[in-house]
């Protein structure tokens, strides 16, 4: 299911990287620019982000047998809702700190992990199971390495493009590709507590 969820989620990215040229090429309009910058765009990368974690689920933190997802979203009240904002939001707040203006790559991991934190925690609280969503420090380091080559990689490979606004349109997606298997190897950093 993970593979499902990769696909669907970088078909996702892919789909809103085009929306995103779209809106740099042909809106001349600074409100809707904005609007679609820091709104439009954001919520749909939760979505993918949702997609990701709850397509993948169990298998996202390498186990096999768990409640069912509706089960445990359904016994936290408002527990969709709450991986909704969860997620919208740490997109949104994120993106404002000064260190992560400078390093965008960290944007989607984080926001992702934020996700992939609460369902664990839901999902060891059902399981009866005492467990951290804080990783140990060479977990810690191993994500923040991971997350660099990735970074690295993504401007690397949009090199190859010289129009200014492709070019970084392209280097946007590759860091969205890139980044999301760190929340695969986040999730399943958590899923060894599970077994």
């Amino acid at each position: 299911m993970i593979v499902i969820g990769l696909v669907i989620f970088g078909s996702a990215g892919a789909a809103l990287a085009w929306i995103e040229d779209r809106i740099h090429r042909h809106t001349h309009s600074a409100l809707i620019a904005a609007w679609a910058e820091y709104f439009a765009l954001p919520l749909g990368r939760s979505f993918a982000l949702m997609i990701l974690i709850g397509v993948s689920y169990p298998d996202l933190f390498g186990i096999s047998a768990a409640p069912p997802l509706f089960e445990l979203l359904s016994a936290h009240k408002g527990g969709l809702d709450r991986m909704i904002t969860v997620l919208f939001l740490t997109g949104l707040a994120l993106p404002s700190l000064p260190v992560l203006r400078r390093m965008p790559g960290l944007t989607l991991p984080l926001q992702g992990m934020a996700g992939v934190a609460l369902l664990f925690s839901w999902l060891a609280g059902a399981m009866q199971i005492d467990a951290t969503w804080i990783p140990n420090p060479a977990q810690l380091l191993l994500l923040v390495i991971l997350s660099g080559l990735g970074v690295i990689a993504a401007r690397l490979l949009a090199l190859c493009v010289k129009e200014p606004v492709v070019c970084q349109d392209l280097h946007d997606l590759l860091l969205l590709w890139l980044q999301a298997p760190l929340i695969l190897i986040y999730a399943r950093m958590l899923g060894s507590q599970l077994s």
